[in-house]
Order: structure tokens, then C-alpha cells, then sequence
């Protein structure tokens, strides 16, 4: 059950400070985001919708 002070750890269900790396009383590591994969999905959304913006152009250009 999350709160504004922290999370729960997924593993032990017991409340873990927000900016923690990994629990401490499990060990639970928990999973961080890099910006290199937020950029590549970002490409590879607009690659996939590129199609699409083109049929649009084609029919009202």
C-alpha cells in the first residue's frame, strides 16, 4: 500500500522508503528506469505511428 512517504516492496509487502534502492528487510532490489530506455521507446512509438501520419498527409495533402 503506497502512502506519500513511501512504496511496498513487492516481495515482503512492507513499507520501504520512496527513494530506496532495495528493501531493507528483504534485499528486494527494486527496478530502476534509465532515460536511454525512455528515449528508445519514444522512437519506437513515433516509427510505428510514422505509417499512419503518412496515409494522412497522403489523403488530405
Amino acid at each position: 500500500m503506497e502512502d506519500s512517504t513511501g512504496r511496498e516492496c513487492p516481495s515482503c509487502a512492507l513499507p520501504v522508503d520512496a527513494d530506496a534502492e532495495e528493501c531493507p528487510y528483504c534485499g528486494y532490489e527494486f527496478p530502476t528506469s534509465r532515460s536511454s530506455v525512455k528515449i528508445v521507446a519514444i522512437v519506437m512509438a513515433l516509427l510505428l505511428l510514422w505509417p499512419v501520419f503518412e496515409l494522412l498527409r497522403y489523403l488530405f495533402g
